[in-house]
């Protein structure tokens, strides 16, 4: 008798079984959650660039025949001086994104593929 009951106030709220969630959470959830062009995509790619930029510059400085290398002059002084404030700055960034990892993981992620731009250059 109670199971005929149950169903009769089921059948006048007009309830159906769902097997998903319904529109409403599913929007909330999306809302919360960033695009995926803003999860971290440009700080790698600018880590890149800039580890390429660096490592070009450290690697010139002692190949004979490149616009910057040894005996230069002023050129090879600026590019070179650049190069090697850079490779400091690399260094030094990439210390501190390793103390605040947990807090600015989008700092370590640029300076993790920073550093290994520029040794990747250096070695090869």
């Amino acid at each position: 008798m109670s199971f005929k009951r149950f169903d009769e106030r089921l059948t006048q709220m007009q309830w159906q079984p769902q097997s998903g969630p319904s529109p409403q959470i599913v929007d909330s959830v999306m809302a919360d959650r960033p695009p995926l062009a803003v999860r971290g995509v440009e700080f790698t790619l600018a880590g890149a660039i800039l580890g390429i930029l660096i490592g070009v510059g450290l690697k010139g400085i002692y190949t004979p025949g490149a616009p910057w290398g040894p005996n230069t002059g002023l050129t090879g002084l600026l590019i070179g001086g650049a190069s090697l404030a850079g490779a400091g700055l690399s260094l030094a960034l990439a210390a501190y994104a390793i103390l605040r990892r947990h807090d600015m993981p989008r700092l370590m992620q640029f300076a993790s593929t920073n550093l290994l731009i520029i040794v990747m250059l250096l070695l090869g």
